[in-house]
């Protein structure tokens, strides 16, 4: 069995590539172990990973994450409801965050990443898999978001 691939430094560098880009100011916080693949927040959005690498990253964020998010991408002064914009621009934002963080893993394999999957509510807690995973939370202006993920795989050294 794989052990689970660590992608911190590959999230930080990325966010550092992308955020400043639509004038979100953002800091890296901490990132921890966790049992399960996991995540509490609002907004969530899932995306599978496969072939060269295989498993599973959740950009999870508070309602403010995502609509700094959603303005910052589409241009908009304020978004009020999740409509067809909005969620499209979530799902930009994670497919660019999650495969410039893969693109950096050392590997020559192909790695395909799937289309994002939105899952929202109130009080909710998205439990993807019994997998330990990692966890690394940011802050955003005056909100948070983080990114939990269990990524498993053979990298060359």
């Amino acid at each position: 069995m794989s052990d689970v691939i660590e992608l911190k430094d590959h999230l930080i560098k990325t966010c550092s590539e992308i955020l400043p880009r639509y004038k979100i100011n953002y800091s890296f916080v901490k990132e921890k172990s966790e049992n399960t693949l996991n995540s509490g927040d609002n907004i969530n959005l899932l995306v599978g990973i496969s072939e060269g690498v295989n498993g599973n990253f959740v950009l999870g964020m508070t309602n403010k994450a995502a609509i700094y998010i959603i303005c910052a991408m589409t241009g908009q002064d304020e978004f009020i409801t999740l409509d067809n914009l909005a969620r499209n621009a979530l799902s930009d934002f994670v497919t660019v965050l999650c495969r410039r963080s893969i693109r950096k893993l050392p590997t020559k394999k192909s790695i395909s990443i799937s289309s994002p999957t939105l899952i929202t509510g109130e009080r909710i807690c998205l439990m993807i898999s019994r997998s330990p995973a990692r966890k690394a939370f940011f802050k955003m202006n005056d909100t948070n978001f983080s990114i939990a993920y269990n990524i498993e795989g053979e990298l060359e050294q």
